[in-house]
């Protein structure tokens, strides 16, 4: 099997805007059978510069199998594991081709839950990997682009190294998972909990208030998944 004994460690920048530019690190580790993506925040770009944030002030995790993937979700202070079947992408060849560390890559396009996507793989290392939620595409995704220009991911750093057994999973043995469903229906419901807040509080200011205020974008979280259109 490729990639037996071995696993696949990749570093990657990752850049969100939303509210703000926002800069996290992504690693991926990958042994053909299972496959961790973990986020951390690193950096926040706010207007008047750069603030350094600990790593832990944000914490994602993605286990994926060939068959299904687990994901930690926060929502409204309270976390949730969600676990679906693994996505499955129909992803479209453009015959373009880029560099990313000294490996040429070839172009590939997909949507995915309200974004449109640019993949860059790699099909000569010895593995079939991507970030997150991607897969299907046969080698190892070292970038990754909206066209929105919302959400860039690129490598900067790839290793191939001995390992033995399966990659841990990196949650509490026992603790209860949710559907993909099941958590869009809770993210649904905070979306309107906070709709109805900002309102009351615009509503309470009055229209002979001098101060400006636009209504403010309700997003109880940073997504990638467009579930509420608009956020």
């Amino acid at each position: 099997m490729l990639g037996q004994n071995k696993v696949l460690h990749i570093e990657y920048d990752y850049f969100f805007k939303d509210y703000y530019p926002e800069i996290r690190l992504l690693e991926l580790v990958s042994n053909n059978n299972e496959s961790l993506s973990t986020i951390t925040r690193t950096i926040m770009l706010k207007k008047y510069g750069e603030i350094e944030a600990s790593p832990k002030s944000f914490y994602h995790s993605y286990y994926k199998t060939k068959d299904s993937i687990t994901s930690q979700e926060k929502l409204d202070a309270l976390e949730h594991l969600v676990k679906e079947s693994l996505p499955k992408f129909n992803w479209h060849l453009t015959g373009q081709t880029k560099t990313i560390l000294d490996q040429l890559c070839q172009e590939a396009t997909t949507s995915f839950r309200g974004r449109n996507y640019i993949a860059y793989f790699n099909s000569k290392i010895p593995f079939r990997a991507a970030p997150l939620k991607f897969n299907g595409l046969p080698g190892v995704v070292l970038a990754l682009y909206t066209d929105d220009n919302k959400i860039a991911i690129e490598a900067k750093s790839i290793a191939i190294k001995n390992f033995n057994g399966p990659i841990a999973y990196p949650f509490t043995e026992g603790n209860e998972t949710i559907t993909w469903e099941t958590f869009v229906e809770k993210y649904k419901q905070s979306w309107e909990k906070h709709k109805n807040k900002v309102g009351s509080q615009i509503q309470s200011i009055g229209s002979s208030s001098s101060m400006t205020m636009g209504i403010p974008k309700v997003s109880p979280d940073l997504r990638m998944e467009v579930i509420v259109e608009g956020n």
